[in-house]
This record gives C-alpha cells, structure tokens and sequence, in this order.
C-alpha cells in the first residue's frame, strides 16, 4: 500500500515537471485572470505600436512572443518574450514611444 502510493505519488510529481519546465516566463504569484490582461492589454499595445502580436486574445502565441521580442529589442530591454507588469509598464509610459513595422 505505502509503495502503491510513493510510486503514484512519484508519477504525478514527474508528469507536472515537464509542464512547469516548459513555461520559460515567471507568472508565480500572478492570478491566471491578471496574467491574461497583461497579456490582451500587451498585444493591444503591440498592435497599435506596428509590432504584428496576431490577434488580441489574451494568449501567447508564437506570434505574440515573437512580436513581445522584438518590441524588448527595440526598446533596448532584456529580450525574453515573456509579459510582465514591467513589460507593460514600459508600453505604456516609456517615452520616446517604441514603434515597430511602419509607425514612427
């Protein structure tokens, strides 16, 4: 019975470490609905600085981090592609305005 439940307690531990591996960007301590309107207000910000985040939904995709990415080497910011509240901060009241694609 003891090593039944080590042995189930072992594979869920090990099957929940890949899915946390796989998150490359800090959202501890972030309730997941802030999370997402960091991300949507983002890709709002993105958008309408001529970076390409794809559509605004609240996700990260491969075109939203793609355009995150760009945007952090743009304004000279550690390139991770991830959301933060900083990230969104610096959209908002960095000045000189970042703009990428054809906005100036």
């Amino acid at each position: 019975m003891i090593r039944t439940l080590t042995a189930t307690a072992l594979l869920l531990a090990a099957s929940t470490v890949p899915a946390l591996a796989a998150s490359k960007c800090d959202t501890r301590g972030m309730p997941p609905q802030m999370y997402t309107a960091y991300v949507t207000d983002a890709q709002e910000q993105l958008r309408q600085a001529g970076f390409n985040p794809g559509g605004v939904d609240g996700r990260i995709g491969p075109r939203t981090e793609a355009a995150i990415r760009a945007y952090q080497k743009k304004a000279g910011l550690p390139v991770d592609g991830c959301v933060s509240k900083e990230l969104v901060d610096h959209m908002h009241f960095a000045q000189p305005k970042v703009y990428g694609g054809n906005k100036r």
